[in-house]
């Protein structure tokens, strides 16, 4: 009897990832302009072991800001079934009996049902076959026609797929990321009993890729500090400093309502008398009442050569009303990311207590610690000692007067 064969495919599947699920059709910059593509192949020969390693190169963090990620695979597979009745009789039984042939002799019904398994960091992929072979007839044990055969039969031929998932740091550097491809699963029996045994030869390949998007990383201007944006009934309060401002300098206020397309909402402009001085800036941003989400606020400074940089993003939480922030715990932002040699912790309001700063490696060590008292400020420096090695590390900042504590993800380039 030939094998009945259903294919199940699914078309886009769910992934766990650190933040919410979601299939991109392609990621934006912080410009609103399409991200750039860096891509990175990985093909397959032809393997039959229980599983196979894809390889693939890390994206350069040196590039700028990995914004999300796209796996594609094309995957085929063969499959070869053997069967062996271990059943030492097939006694002849009434033919009316539905379980037996015509000819009164005990066959059988299987069940094959295999898996594809694609995983790597923050992704897995499973695709399913499923189908019926038999009925079939099949000699007592020991007898020349004990056994039978499916197959080869192809279980995928260049299926395809593609997933999409945010930014991970476990992709960036400029070393390997690991994933693995394997099948897994086997027979079962509807009709003909338990005693046989099997042997499933499957022989796969394909050809997969890693499509980093990536966003030019922002150049931050070093001469803006203590930046904050403060709700003060239906306004915004914003300040800042400008550390030895230069005459004919701009300065842009922007807002964003999704931490990617800013809007100017006004601008600030040096004079002669605070060039080479530490001069303060102020801005009142009058609220929408519209906006019942989460504000994001930048500055864009422009320098007398036309050279532009960008301050830190601060974000404000609209969601309690003007008199939130970020639900109550004050928003915060590290930069710049990746660093090299100094860190800026910044809040988005002034801070009043001890701060304990601790960089953190990925297995819980603390490497350097750093103790801060902040009376009416929301900035702190932390210079890299010793600059230990590339890789992702974790800023552990504690505000030891009030019990709270942050956690910021940062990449040592």
């Amino acid at each position: 009897m030939k094998p009945v064969y259903s294919l199940m495919i699914s078309l886009c599947i769910s992934m766990a990832v650190l933040t919410t699920n979601a299939c991109f059709a392609q990621c934006v910059c912080w410009t609103g302009l399409p991200a750039t593509p860096v891509v990175s192949n990985f093909t397959l020969a032809s393997s039959n072991l229980p599983s196979a390693d894809l390889i693939f190169n890390q994206m350069d963090p040196s590039l700028g800001d990995l914004s999300c990620i796209t796996f594609n695979y094309n995957i085929s597979a063969q499959s070869t079934i053997g069967v062996r009745n271990y059943a030492s009789s097939t006694a002849l039984l009434p033919i009316t009996n539905p379980v037996y042939s015509p000819t009164g002799r005990l066959e059988y019904t299987f069940n094959l049902n295999l898996t594809a398994n694609i995983a790597g960091p923050s992704i897995s992929v499973n695709k399913n076959y499923n189908a019926t072979l038999g009925p079939d007839s099949l000699g007592a044990f020991g007898q020349p026609d004990d056994t039978i055969t499916y197959g080869p039969t192809m279980v995928f031929n260049n299926l395809s797929g593609s997933r999409s998932f945010g930014g991970s740091g476990a992709y960036l550097g400029l070393g390997t990321v690991d994933f693995s491809y394997g099948f897994s699963g086997g027979l079962t029996t509807d009709e003909g009993g338990t005693n046989f045994n099997q042997k499933i030869l499957t022989n796969y390949w394909g050809d997969f890729s890693l499509t980093y998007y990536w966003c030019p990383a922002i150049p931050l201007a070093t001469g803006i500090t203590n930046f904050t944006a403060a709700p003060n009934g239906n306004n915004i309060n914003i300040q800042w400093t400008a550390d030895n401002d230069l005459n004919n300098t701009l300065y842009e206020i922007q807002v964003s309502t999704d931490g990617i397309q800013f809007a100017n909402i006004g601008q600030k402009e040096s004079n002669v008398a605070t060039a080479g001085t530490t001069a303060q800036y102020q801005y009142q941003y009058n609220i929408n009442q519209a906006n019942v989400g989460k504000l994001y606020f930048r500055l864009q400074r422009t320098d007398p050569s036309g050279k532009i940089s960008f301050s830190a993003i601060l974000q404000i939480d609209m969601t309690n009303g003007a008199n939130g922030i970020d639900g109550g715990q004050s928003a915060y932002h590290t930069y710049p990311n990746p660093v090299k040699d100094n860190l800026v912790f910044q809040f988005t309001d002034n801070q009043t207590g001890t701060f304990l700063l601790e960089l953190v490696n990925t297995v819980g060590q603390v490497i350097q610690q750093k103790s801060v008292l902040l009376n009416g400020s929301n900035q702190i420096n932390l210079n890299i000692n010793g600059h230990p090695a590339s890789g992702l590390y974790y800023l552990r900042t504690r505000d030891l007067t009030h019990n709270k504590s942050y956690l910021s993800k940062i990449l040592i380039d």
